[in-house]
């Protein structure tokens, strides 16, 4: 079984992950280019019982209207993952730039396209959305 590690960029925080990840998302929302301060946001989606361990002292974030509570590096800044709010979410989200891994999947998707800037492209044959995904 895979074993990936996503870490932040001073290398203070980070976490481990088992097999292979459920989705790799992109997204162009306005709240994911705040998050991240690029164009928009990848995140790799694991089940909370593929995390195998978490080294380093997290600090907590949790935007206004957010369902989801995000952790970061208190040193670096970094965002490293994020868990949502029910519990019958039953997923984690992780950076997909804290693996710095060419080998991490691509995008299964890319989402909020409406608020993304013309000239971030999706990449050729995946789905894309205006707003979210479907349910």
């Amino acid at each position: 079984m895979a074993e990936r590690e996503a870490t932040c960029a001073c290398g203070g925080l980070r976490v481990t992950l088992a097999g292979e990840p459920l989705l790799v998302s992109t997204c162009c929302c306005t709240r994911c280019q705040r998050r991240t301060g690029s164009f928009f946001g990848v995140t790799v989606y694991f089940r909370p019982a593929q995390v195998t361990g978490r080294v380093g002292e997290a600090a907590e974030f949790r935007r206004p209207g957010s369902e989801a509570t995000f952790r970061f590096c208190p040193r670096c800044g970094s965002s490293v993952w994020w868990a949502f709010d029910d519990p019958a979410e039953d997923i984690v989200g992780v950076a997909g730039g804290a693996f710095a891994d060419p080998r991490l999947p691509g995008p299964h998707r890319m989402t909020h396209t409406a608020t993304g800037h013309p000239f971030v492209t999706s990449p050729q044959g995946i789905p894309t959305y205006e707003d979210g995904p479907p349910d």
